[in-house]
């Protein structure tokens, strides 16, 4: 089955109705008003007539009404239902747990076509199963209820199944380039510290040999001054070393 067929079987409707008649100059006489009402009272209670209004091809306003159908349900028809609703959960792919709009509305359009069937084989049956359907709807209508407000006060993130498939791929695709720059930023950072590590290595070490050079150089020139300075002192007579002392000394008192 394509998604043509499956689209217009629901277009068409899972519940059974009769076809709309015009209503608008119809007088119905008590007696099969009566009639219909002591037959149908159950159904029509679960499903009541629709009615409304439009024009016809003579511009005139008609009213139109459409009527549950009691027409039961042969083996052909059920097989059918089951096997679209086979289909509508593979195609929506709605969540088996939890609370779910999709899943809640298809289930709820079968449901109604098996009431109907239902109440037409026993009415009395129906009219339980109808009770027991509008629980499970007050059930479900509390628990959403509680988990908006859940939702609202504790800033919960919002159910992603609620946005369109193409808003969910262009996310997941800003996430992936996101990672990546990062990536490619953690990569580079580190490329570069590494370059000025090497580069500050490389400066430190030709610092160092720049000041051991000079160093020696520096030790070379104080041990050769203090080597030419003991040459003269040794080539002095005494009197003139002391004399040459005692001048030093008051020079240095001076200072």
């Amino acid at each position: 089955m394509n998604n043509i067929e499956l689209f217009a079987f629901l277009s068409n409707g899972v519940l059974k109705w009769n076809f709309f008649e015009d209503i608008t100059d119809t007088v119905e006489q008590n007696n099969d008003v009566e009639k219909d009402n002591d037959k149908n009272s159950i159904l029509e209670e679960i499903f009541p007539p629709r009615e409304w209004t439009q024009v016809n091809n003579k511009n005139k306003v008609i009213t139109l009404r459409q009527t549950i159908s009691r027409e039961p349900s042969n083996r052909d028809e059920v097989a059918k239902m089951i096997v679209m609703l086979n289909h509508l959960e593979q195609f929506y792919r709605f969540k088996k747990k939890g609370i779910c709009e999709t899943r809640n509305y298809v289930y709820n359009l079968f449901f109604d076509e098996i009431l109907r069937q239902v109440v037409i084989l026993d009415e009395d049956l129906g009219a339980v199963l109808y009770r027991i359907q509008k629980e499970f709807k007050n059930t479900i209508f509390i628990l959403k209820y509680m988990l908006d407000k859940a939702v609202m006060f504790n800033n919960l993130y919002p159910d992603t199944e609620n946005f369109s498939p193409e808003f969910l791929k262009e996310v997941e695709e800003l996430k992936r380039i996101n990672n990546d720059l990062k990536i490619k930023y953690r990569l580079s950072k580190q490329r570069y510290l590494d370059r000025v590590k090497k580069k500050e290595s490389g400066e430190d070490y030709k610092l160092l040999i720049l000041l051991k050079v000079k160093y020696r150089m520096l030790m070379n020139y104080i041990k050769r001054s203090t080597e030419q300075l003991k040459e003269q002192m040794n080539m002095m007579t005494p009197s003139t070393k002391t004399s040459y002392l005692i001048q030093s000394k008051i020079n240095s008192t001076k200072l």
